[in-house]
């Protein structure tokens, strides 16, 4: 695969449909763009050469979550996934760190750490409205490269 196309964001979205081996096919017929992809369909998957019925079935059914949420959706859900692995790297030097460190008192970050305040948490689809909007506020639009303000900055 082309080294300019590793950071697709197509190539990612496949990825973490676990279908990665048709990345280079996506980028190769002009899908290189979630807008784009919302368009695909069983003609599209032939061209592609996407030929098994499950792999079918599957990029059919994200390509209809990609139009009804909107690519966004995506970036989102990118997101978690990069968190979720982050997380368990970070849990995994903690626990080398904690086998290797000495005890030291311990400091709090915030008041939730430091038991003084609760950890709110806010449902998924309100969480996406919000963001939405602090992004449309903001004037960033993520569908177009380089993912960053209208204005420019200069």
């Amino acid at each position: 695969m082309a080294s300019s196309a590793s950071g697709n964001i197509v190539v990612e979205w496949l990825r973490s449909l676990h279908l990665g081996q048709y990345a280079e096919s996506f980028i190769d017929n002009g899908y290189d763009d979630l807008e784009i992809c919302k368009q695909v369909g069983e003609p599209d998957l032939d061209a592609i050469g996407v030929l098994n019925p499950a792999h079918r079935q599957r990029l059919l059914h994200s390509v209809r979550s990609l139009r009804e949420e909107g690519a966004a959706a995506v970036y989102f859900t990118l997101e978690e996934a990069a968190a979720a692995r982050d997380s368990c790297r970070c849990e995994e030097e903690a626990r080398k760190e904690q086998a290797t460190a000495t005890v030291e008192p311990a400091k709090y970050a915030d008041e939730y750490e430091e038991g003084k305040a609760e950890l709110v948490k806010i449902p998924r689809m309100q969480l996406k409205r919000l963001l939405r909007e602090r992004l449309a506020q903001d004037g960033i639009r993520l569908s177009l490269q380089p993912y960053s303000t209208t204005v420019s900055d200069c």
